[in-house]
Protein backbone atom coordinates (compact mmCIF):
# COMPACT_ATOMS: atom_id res chain seq x y z
CA UNK A 1 0.00 0.00 0.00
CA UNK A 2 1.75 3.49 -0.88
CA UNK A 3 1.65 5.89 1.43
CA UNK A 4 -0.17 8.68 -0.41
CA UNK A 5 -3.27 6.59 0.21
CA UNK A 6 -2.91 6.07 3.71
CA UNK A 7 -2.12 10.12 4.68
CA UNK A 8 -4.57 12.29 6.55
CA UNK A 9 -6.15 14.55 4.38
CA UNK A 10 -5.55 13.02 1.61
CA UNK A 11 -8.39 13.72 -1.08
CA UNK A 12 -10.79 10.89 -1.40
CA UNK A 13 -11.01 9.61 -5.00
CA UNK A 14 -14.29 9.41 -6.59
CA UNK A 15 -15.62 8.57 -10.16
CA UNK A 16 -17.41 11.39 -12.25
CA UNK A 17 -18.93 11.04 -16.06
CA UNK A 18 -16.98 13.60 -18.50
CA UNK A 19 -19.97 15.63 -19.17
CA UNK A 20 -20.05 16.21 -15.07
CA UNK A 21 -16.32 17.90 -15.32
CA UNK A 22 -16.02 21.34 -16.30
CA UNK A 23 -14.12 22.90 -18.96
CA UNK A 24 -10.92 22.98 -17.04
CA UNK A 25 -11.02 19.86 -15.28
CA UNK A 26 -11.68 18.36 -18.67
CA UNK A 27 -8.47 19.68 -20.50
CA UNK A 28 -6.80 18.43 -17.70
CA UNK A 29 -7.40 14.74 -18.91
CA UNK A 30 -7.90 15.00 -22.42
CA UNK A 31 -6.01 18.56 -23.72
CA UNK A 32 -7.12 18.19 -26.96
CA UNK A 33 -11.16 16.64 -26.35
CA UNK A 34 -10.03 13.88 -28.18
CA UNK A 35 -10.43 11.03 -24.93
CA UNK A 36 -14.08 11.95 -25.43
CA UNK A 37 -15.42 13.26 -29.27
CA UNK A 38 -13.57 13.50 -32.37
CA UNK A 39 -14.30 14.71 -36.35
CA UNK A 40 -11.90 13.56 -39.01
CA UNK A 41 -11.89 13.91 -42.39
CA UNK A 42 -10.21 11.08 -44.51
CA UNK A 43 -9.95 9.31 -47.61
CA UNK A 44 -10.79 5.60 -48.56
CA UNK A 45 -7.78 3.90 -50.56
CA UNK A 46 -9.31 1.00 -51.63
CA UNK A 47 -12.38 -1.02 -52.97
CA UNK A 48 -15.41 0.32 -54.41
CA UNK A 49 -15.29 3.52 -52.72
CA UNK A 50 -11.53 4.69 -53.08
CA UNK A 51 -11.22 8.21 -54.08
CA UNK A 52 -14.20 9.36 -52.25
CA UNK A 53 -13.70 11.98 -49.10
CA UNK A 54 -15.51 10.91 -45.44
CA UNK A 55 -15.70 12.31 -42.14
CA UNK A 56 -15.88 9.95 -39.17
CA UNK A 57 -17.18 11.19 -36.14
CA UNK A 58 -17.58 9.33 -32.60
CA UNK A 59 -18.62 11.24 -29.68
CA UNK A 60 -18.81 10.50 -25.70
CA UNK A 61 -21.55 8.72 -25.26
CA UNK A 62 -20.94 6.21 -27.89
CA UNK A 63 -22.77 7.71 -31.22
CA UNK A 64 -20.39 7.54 -34.40
CA UNK A 65 -21.02 8.52 -37.75
CA UNK A 66 -20.00 8.50 -41.07
CA UNK A 67 -20.47 11.28 -43.19
CA UNK A 68 -20.17 10.69 -47.32
CA UNK A 69 -19.07 14.19 -48.58
CA UNK A 70 -18.84 13.06 -52.38
CA UNK A 71 -22.24 11.52 -51.85
CA UNK A 72 -25.03 14.07 -50.91
CA UNK A 73 -23.29 14.77 -48.04
CA UNK A 74 -25.39 11.55 -46.50
CA UNK A 75 -24.66 9.88 -43.48
CA UNK A 76 -23.15 6.50 -44.54
CA UNK A 77 -23.21 4.70 -41.36
CA UNK A 78 -24.01 4.68 -37.66
CA UNK A 79 -23.12 2.63 -34.71
CA UNK A 80 -24.12 2.76 -31.08
CA UNK A 81 -21.30 1.78 -28.30
CA UNK A 82 -20.05 -0.43 -31.45
CA UNK A 83 -23.23 -2.04 -32.54
CA UNK A 84 -24.50 -1.55 -36.17
CA UNK A 85 -27.38 0.47 -36.70
CA UNK A 86 -27.56 1.60 -40.08
CA UNK A 87 -27.64 -0.81 -43.47
CA UNK A 88 -24.67 -1.10 -45.91
CA UNK A 89 -25.29 -3.21 -49.35
CA UNK A 90 -22.91 -5.33 -51.50
CA UNK A 91 -22.26 -2.19 -53.64
CA UNK A 92 -19.68 -0.81 -51.23
CA UNK A 93 -20.24 3.01 -51.29
CA UNK A 94 -18.82 3.09 -55.00
CA UNK A 95 -17.40 6.20 -56.30
CA UNK A 96 -17.05 7.43 -59.03
CA UNK A 97 -21.27 6.73 -58.51
CA UNK A 98 -22.67 4.90 -61.54
CA UNK A 99 -24.86 6.01 -63.78
CA UNK A 100 -28.45 6.93 -62.42
CA UNK A 101 -30.22 6.96 -65.70
CA UNK A 102 -28.61 3.59 -66.92
CA UNK A 103 -30.95 0.55 -66.89
CA UNK A 104 -34.03 2.75 -68.14
CA UNK A 105 -33.47 4.89 -64.65
CA UNK A 106 -33.05 2.83 -61.83
CA UNK A 107 -29.31 3.26 -61.54
CA UNK A 108 -29.83 4.21 -58.49
CA UNK A 109 -29.92 0.58 -57.01
CA UNK A 110 -26.42 0.42 -58.45
CA UNK A 111 -25.32 3.14 -56.03
CA UNK A 112 -27.75 2.73 -53.01
CA UNK A 113 -25.82 2.44 -50.01
CA UNK A 114 -26.10 3.50 -46.31
CA UNK A 115 -27.34 4.90 -43.00
CA UNK A 116 -29.31 8.03 -44.55
CA UNK A 117 -29.56 8.29 -48.59
CA UNK A 118 -31.04 11.74 -49.58
CA UNK A 119 -33.58 11.57 -52.64
CA UNK A 120 -34.45 14.42 -54.76
CA UNK A 121 -34.13 17.09 -55.10
CA UNK A 122 -36.63 17.62 -57.89
CA UNK A 123 -37.92 14.53 -57.93
CA UNK A 124 -38.45 11.00 -55.54
CA UNK A 125 -40.15 7.72 -56.45
CA UNK A 126 -39.56 5.95 -59.54
CA UNK A 127 -38.24 7.18 -62.56
CA UNK A 128 -40.28 9.52 -65.43
CA UNK A 129 -40.58 11.77 -67.78
CA UNK A 130 -41.85 15.78 -67.42
CA UNK A 131 -42.95 18.53 -69.27
CA UNK A 132 -39.91 21.14 -69.15
CA UNK A 133 -41.38 23.60 -71.33
CA UNK A 134 -40.82 25.83 -68.00
CA UNK A 135 -36.89 26.13 -69.07
CA UNK A 136 -38.02 27.34 -72.40
CA UNK A 137 -35.16 25.75 -74.40
CA UNK A 138 -36.07 24.06 -77.65
CA UNK A 139 -33.49 21.44 -77.28
CA UNK A 140 -34.98 20.78 -73.91
CA UNK A 141 -39.15 19.44 -74.04
CA UNK A 142 -38.76 16.87 -71.47
CA UNK A 143 -36.88 16.42 -68.33
CA UNK A 144 -35.91 12.89 -67.12
CA UNK A 145 -36.29 11.73 -63.43
CA UNK A 146 -33.95 8.74 -62.53
CA UNK A 147 -35.11 6.96 -59.73
CA UNK A 148 -35.03 8.92 -56.68
CA UNK A 149 -33.38 11.58 -57.99
CA UNK A 150 -29.92 12.93 -58.51
CA UNK A 151 -29.22 14.45 -54.81
CA UNK A 152 -27.44 11.25 -53.43
CA UNK A 153 -24.93 11.32 -56.13
CA UNK A 154 -23.26 14.71 -56.07
CA UNK A 155 -19.95 16.20 -54.41
CA UNK A 156 -19.93 18.32 -51.92
CA UNK A 157 -18.15 21.25 -51.25
CA UNK A 158 -17.01 20.87 -47.38
CA UNK A 159 -17.75 24.30 -45.88
CA UNK A 160 -16.35 23.20 -42.56
CA UNK A 161 -15.98 21.21 -39.74
CA UNK A 162 -15.31 20.85 -35.76
CA UNK A 163 -16.38 20.82 -32.48
CA UNK A 164 -17.65 23.65 -30.50
CA UNK A 165 -16.54 23.46 -27.07
CA UNK A 166 -18.07 26.74 -25.96
CA UNK A 167 -21.83 26.35 -26.31
CA UNK A 168 -23.41 24.82 -22.80
CA UNK A 169 -23.89 21.54 -24.70
CA UNK A 170 -20.81 20.92 -26.91
CA UNK A 171 -21.11 19.76 -30.15
CA UNK A 172 -19.19 17.94 -33.00
CA UNK A 173 -20.54 19.79 -36.28
CA UNK A 174 -19.86 19.79 -40.21
CA UNK A 175 -21.75 21.63 -42.65
CA UNK A 176 -21.68 20.97 -47.02
CA UNK A 177 -23.22 22.29 -49.92
CA UNK A 178 -24.61 20.00 -52.57
CA UNK A 179 -26.06 21.07 -56.04
CA UNK A 180 -28.01 19.42 -58.57
CA UNK A 181 -27.72 21.55 -61.65
CA UNK A 182 -27.98 21.67 -65.68
CA UNK A 183 -27.73 24.13 -68.67
CA UNK A 184 -31.48 25.29 -69.38
CA UNK A 185 -32.56 22.97 -66.15
CA UNK A 186 -33.34 23.19 -62.53
CA UNK A 187 -30.16 24.68 -60.22
CA UNK A 188 -31.13 23.49 -57.00
CA UNK A 189 -28.46 24.15 -53.70
CA UNK A 190 -28.89 21.85 -50.89
CA UNK A 191 -27.06 23.43 -47.91
CA UNK A 192 -26.66 20.76 -45.09
CA UNK A 193 -25.69 21.07 -41.29
CA UNK A 194 -25.20 18.39 -39.21
CA UNK A 195 -24.45 18.01 -35.74
CA UNK A 196 -24.05 15.47 -33.28
CA UNK A 197 -23.94 16.24 -29.87
CA UNK A 198 -20.96 16.13 -27.70
CA UNK A 199 -22.26 14.62 -24.62
CA UNK A 200 -25.88 13.70 -26.11
CA UNK A 201 -27.89 11.06 -28.06
CA UNK A 202 -28.94 13.16 -31.01
CA UNK A 203 -27.59 13.46 -34.63
CA UNK A 204 -29.12 16.85 -35.90
CA UNK A 205 -29.52 17.29 -40.12
CA UNK A 206 -30.52 20.75 -40.97
CA UNK A 207 -31.11 21.47 -44.80
CA UNK A 208 -31.85 24.64 -46.71
CA UNK A 209 -33.12 23.93 -49.97
CA UNK A 210 -32.55 27.05 -52.32
CA UNK A 211 -33.37 27.21 -56.13
CA UNK A 212 -30.06 29.50 -57.40
CA UNK A 213 -32.14 29.95 -61.03
CA UNK A 214 -34.44 32.10 -62.17
CA UNK A 215 -36.83 29.65 -63.76
CA UNK A 216 -39.35 28.20 -61.64
CA UNK A 217 -38.31 24.82 -60.32
CA UNK A 218 -40.00 21.86 -59.14
CA UNK A 219 -38.95 20.29 -55.48
CA UNK A 220 -39.30 17.36 -53.88
CA UNK A 221 -36.80 15.93 -51.25
CA UNK A 222 -37.10 11.88 -48.94
CA UNK A 223 -35.15 10.82 -46.19
CA UNK A 224 -34.35 7.40 -46.57
CA UNK A 225 -33.20 6.70 -42.92
CA UNK A 226 -32.24 2.62 -43.63
CA UNK A 227 -31.91 0.46 -41.13
CA UNK A 228 -30.06 -3.18 -41.05
CA UNK A 229 -28.14 -6.28 -39.17
CA UNK A 230 -28.27 -6.68 -36.46
CA UNK A 231 -30.17 -3.81 -34.64
CA UNK A 232 -32.46 -5.18 -37.71
CA UNK A 233 -33.44 -8.60 -37.11
CA UNK A 234 -36.65 -10.84 -35.67
CA UNK A 235 -36.94 -8.53 -32.56
CA UNK A 236 -36.36 -5.54 -34.12
CA UNK A 237 -40.15 -3.53 -32.19
CA UNK A 238 -41.64 0.00 -33.76
CA UNK A 239 -43.92 2.52 -32.00
CA UNK A 240 -44.83 6.26 -32.69
CA UNK A 241 -46.69 8.18 -34.79
CA UNK A 242 -47.71 5.90 -37.54
CA UNK A 243 -50.69 4.32 -36.15
CA UNK A 244 -51.52 1.49 -33.61
CA UNK A 245 -52.71 -1.41 -36.59
CA UNK A 246 -49.23 -0.65 -38.85
CA UNK A 247 -47.14 -0.92 -35.50
CA UNK A 248 -48.70 -4.08 -34.21
CA UNK A 249 -48.37 -5.57 -37.34
CA UNK A 250 -44.73 -4.71 -38.20
CA UNK A 251 -43.96 -5.90 -34.45
CA UNK A 252 -46.25 -9.18 -35.07
CA UNK A 253 -44.48 -9.80 -38.50
CA UNK A 254 -41.81 -12.68 -39.68
CA UNK A 255 -39.04 -10.41 -40.16
CA UNK A 256 -36.36 -13.30 -40.79
CA UNK A 257 -34.05 -12.75 -43.87
CA UNK A 258 -35.93 -15.28 -47.00
CA UNK A 259 -34.53 -15.66 -50.50
CA UNK A 260 -38.15 -15.26 -51.96
CA UNK A 261 -38.95 -11.73 -50.40
CA UNK A 262 -40.08 -9.71 -52.10
CA UNK A 263 -39.95 -5.92 -51.00
CA UNK A 264 -42.64 -3.23 -51.15
CA UNK A 265 -43.08 -0.04 -49.54
CA UNK A 266 -46.08 1.22 -47.65
CA UNK A 267 -47.24 5.09 -47.08
CA UNK A 268 -49.01 5.32 -43.92
CA UNK A 269 -50.81 8.43 -42.44
CA UNK A 270 -48.78 10.14 -39.34
CA UNK A 271 -51.03 9.91 -36.22
CA UNK A 272 -50.14 13.29 -34.25
CA UNK A 273 -51.63 16.85 -33.74
CA UNK A 274 -47.90 17.90 -32.71
CA UNK A 275 -46.02 19.81 -34.94
CA UNK A 276 -43.93 17.22 -35.36
CA UNK A 277 -43.94 13.24 -35.49
CA UNK A 278 -41.75 10.76 -33.77
CA UNK A 279 -41.28 7.18 -34.52
CA UNK A 280 -39.00 4.89 -32.60
CA UNK A 281 -37.41 1.81 -33.58
CA UNK A 282 -36.22 -0.51 -30.20
CA UNK A 283 -34.42 -4.22 -30.46
CA UNK A 284 -34.36 -5.29 -26.67
CA UNK A 285 -31.29 -8.13 -27.33
CA UNK A 286 -28.47 -5.69 -27.96
CA UNK A 287 -26.51 -4.42 -25.26
CA UNK A 288 -29.61 -4.78 -22.60
CA UNK A 289 -31.93 -2.71 -25.54
CA UNK A 290 -31.06 0.17 -28.46
CA UNK A 291 -33.48 2.35 -29.22
CA UNK A 292 -33.66 5.04 -32.40
CA UNK A 293 -35.78 7.79 -32.53
CA UNK A 294 -36.65 9.34 -35.64
CA UNK A 295 -38.12 13.10 -35.04
CA UNK A 296 -39.57 15.63 -38.38
CA UNK A 297 -41.49 18.17 -38.82
CA UNK A 298 -45.00 17.34 -40.10
CA UNK A 299 -45.68 20.39 -42.09
CA UNK A 300 -41.91 20.37 -43.89
CA UNK A 301 -42.21 16.64 -44.73
CA UNK A 302 -46.00 15.61 -45.01
CA UNK A 303 -45.84 12.05 -46.17
CA UNK A 304 -44.28 8.75 -44.12
CA UNK A 305 -43.66 5.67 -45.77
CA UNK A 306 -41.85 2.11 -44.48
CA UNK A 307 -39.66 -0.11 -46.67
CA UNK A 308 -40.00 -3.29 -46.42
CA UNK A 309 -36.60 -5.21 -47.87
CA UNK A 310 -36.13 -8.79 -46.11
CA UNK A 311 -34.88 -10.59 -49.07
CA UNK A 312 -31.52 -12.72 -47.98
CA UNK A 313 -28.55 -10.44 -48.95
CA UNK A 314 -30.44 -7.24 -49.07
CA UNK A 315 -32.21 -7.41 -45.62
CA UNK A 316 -33.20 -3.71 -45.00
CA UNK A 317 -35.91 -1.59 -42.95
CA UNK A 318 -36.76 1.74 -44.15
CA UNK A 319 -38.39 5.06 -42.29
CA UNK A 320 -39.10 7.57 -45.24
CA UNK A 321 -40.20 11.28 -44.40
CA UNK A 322 -40.95 13.05 -47.24
CA UNK A 323 -41.99 15.54 -49.49
CA UNK A 324 -43.61 14.61 -52.77
CA UNK A 325 -44.11 16.55 -56.14
CA UNK A 326 -47.16 15.77 -58.27
CA UNK A 327 -46.66 16.93 -61.81
CA UNK A 328 -50.18 16.29 -62.24
CA UNK A 329 -51.48 18.17 -59.20
CA UNK A 330 -49.86 21.43 -58.11
CA UNK A 331 -52.60 21.66 -55.76
CA UNK A 332 -51.57 18.49 -53.91
CA UNK A 333 -50.87 19.15 -49.97
CA UNK A 334 -46.61 18.87 -50.54
CA UNK A 335 -46.53 19.54 -54.16
CA UNK A 336 -44.13 22.55 -54.07
CA UNK A 337 -42.77 24.76 -57.51
CA UNK A 338 -39.64 26.98 -56.11
CA UNK A 339 -39.51 30.29 -57.43
CA UNK A 340 -36.06 31.53 -58.09
CA UNK A 341 -34.28 32.82 -55.16
CA UNK A 342 -37.03 30.79 -52.63
CA UNK A 343 -35.59 28.37 -50.17
CA UNK A 344 -37.41 25.33 -48.28
CA UNK A 345 -36.16 24.25 -44.88
CA UNK A 346 -35.87 21.21 -43.13
CA UNK A 347 -35.27 19.77 -39.68
CA UNK A 348 -34.76 15.79 -39.25
CA UNK A 349 -33.66 14.26 -35.82
CA UNK A 350 -32.07 11.18 -35.21
CA UNK A 351 -31.38 9.47 -31.07
CA UNK A 352 -29.62 6.67 -30.10
CA UNK A 353 -29.49 5.40 -27.04
CA UNK A 354 -30.60 2.38 -24.29
CA UNK A 355 -33.64 1.39 -24.12
CA UNK A 356 -35.44 3.60 -21.28
CA UNK A 357 -33.33 6.49 -20.95
CA UNK A 358 -34.20 8.16 -23.03
CA UNK A 359 -34.25 11.21 -19.99
CA UNK A 360 -30.63 10.27 -19.30
CA UNK A 361 -28.85 9.57 -22.77
CA UNK A 362 -25.28 8.56 -20.69
CA UNK A 363 -26.57 6.13 -19.35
Amino acid sequence: MSNEATQPGAPQASFREAHELSRAELRRRTVDGRGVADIRLLQVEDGPGRGQRLLVVRNAVGIGIEIAVDRGFDVSSATWRGVNIGWNSANGLPWPPNSLDAEDGIGFYRNFDGFIVTCGLDHVGGARRDDADRFIHKHRKQIFHPLHGRISSQRAVLSGYGIDWNRNAPAIWTEGVVRQSSVFGENLVLRRRIEVEVFGNTISIEDVVQNRGFRPTSHAILYHVNFGYPFLDELTQISGDLGDLLASTFNGEDKRPRDDFVDYYQETPVVSDLPTASIELRNAALLGGIRVGLTFSREALPRLGIWRAFQSGVYAFALEPARHFDPESNAADDSLILEAGEIARYEVELSLGAMGAQANPNA
